[in-house]
């Protein structure tokens, strides 16, 4: 299956990326400047390229379809009725797309959907609009809410989407979802988001992505790292690190199971660097990987400070086990049981200073 995968402008990922056209359906990058429109952190502007340099790199991309970024949880509420800040952000988008060609944006924010259509500009109607992941969608009752919504707007109609994460370990759920999905619409591409690594059904999700949004937004400071290291998912896994292994990731090997029911799969990790992109893409291209699990997973990083998960000692049952158990697990020992088997506390090493400078 066809990846989905984050883009960054640094010229030697561009030309990684280009030597994988072949197993790429998609990139997707958050705009370069306005207001922040994205689900990632931003502090500084250490994560934003600048337009001339976004566009540069983009250049030798221009097959793959691109897709930005606008999948915040929410906007301020004074810029749902604002024309001329979200137009701006609109002229943006129309720029990159006679440049380099944009395919769609990616919202999980119903009324930003509505709110730029009725801006009334000339480039909504070019553009796809894809629900994001965080929009949840993991029922076809769900899914044709969503749709019907998305209907009475002027974008085009969206040629992919991305199930919840939790259906990636609920077999029969995805495939009803699936099949509700291609007899609407036999064409679109079905998604799934695989390298995540959170918390199985995270409960601390919605308001993890409403806290992003009110720092990116300037309403609050940015409190969420320390947040989840203190009271969230790093202190759970922390706590019992095991639990990982209740994650809906998708491991490289097992992608070959959902055949038939999704159409590609979706990495992500932009905030995580160039070394782990390649890494991550490297791993599901091949269909293997032979190393921690935890280096191919996106939040849990002070966890693969902590642990080594030998991927290679998760056995093929691995699969089934952990998509046909009844997930109560108060009573159950298998993830314990499985990750005692394939894992090992890392020991406490310190970098040279001269990595730090």
């Amino acid at each position: 299956m066809k990846l989905s995968v984050p883009f960054i402008p640094d010229e030697g990922y561009a030309r990684f990326l280009i030597g994988h056209a072949s197993s790429l359906s998609s990139i997707y990058f958050p705009l370069p400047s306005g207001p922040v429109t994205d689900a990632r952190v931003r502090i500084g502007d250490g994560l934003v390229p600048e337009p001339r340099d976004l566009c540069a790199t983009l250049s030798a991309l221009k097959a793959i379809d691109k897709y930005i970024l606008m999948n915040t949880r929410f906007m301020p509420p004074h810029v749902y009725v604002n024309n001329a800040m979200l137009s701006g952000i609109l002229n943006e988008i129309e720029q990159l797309d006679n440049t380099v060609g944009i395919k769609g944006i990616v919202i999980s924010d119903m009324y930003l959907v509505r709110a730029i259509d009725r801006t009334g500009h000339e480039i909504v109607p070019r553009l796809e609009l894809i629900p994001g992941i965080n929009a949840m969608l993991d029922s076809p009752e769900k899914f044709f809410s969503f749709f019907d919504l998305l209907a009475l707007s002027r974008f085009k109609k969206p040629t992919r989407i991305v199930p919840d994460r939790a259906l990636n370990r609920s077999p029969e759920k995805l495939a009803a979802l699936s099949k509700a999905i291609k007899n609407y619409d036999p064409d679109l591409r079905i998604e799934l988001l695989a390298n995540e690594g959170c918390i199985y059904q995270c409960p601390f999700k919605l308001s993890h992505d409403a806290h992003i949004a009110l720092s990116n937004t300037g309403f609050a400071g940015e409190t969420t790292f320390r947040m989840n290291q203190n009271l969230g998912c790093q202190a759970y896994f922390d706590f019992q690190p095991h639990t990982f292994l209740k994650s809906p990731f998708i491991r490289p090997e097992d992608v070959h199971h959902y055949q038939g029911v999704a159409d590609g799969i979706k990495l992500c990790g932009r905030t995580r660097g160039v070394g782990f992109l390649k890494r991550c893409i490297s791993a599901y291209v091949k269909g293997s990987f032979n190393g921690n699990l935890l280096d191919l997973m996106d939040t849990p990083e002070i966890l693969a400070r902590q642990w080594h998960i030998d991927n290679a000692r998760l056995e093929s049952r691995f699969f089934t086990t952990l998509t046909s158990c009844t997930k109560v697990c108060k009573a159950c020992k298998i993830c314990s049981e499985i990750f005692n088997k394939a894992s090992r506390k890392k020991e406490i090493t310190f970098k040279p200073y001269k990595e730090f400078q």
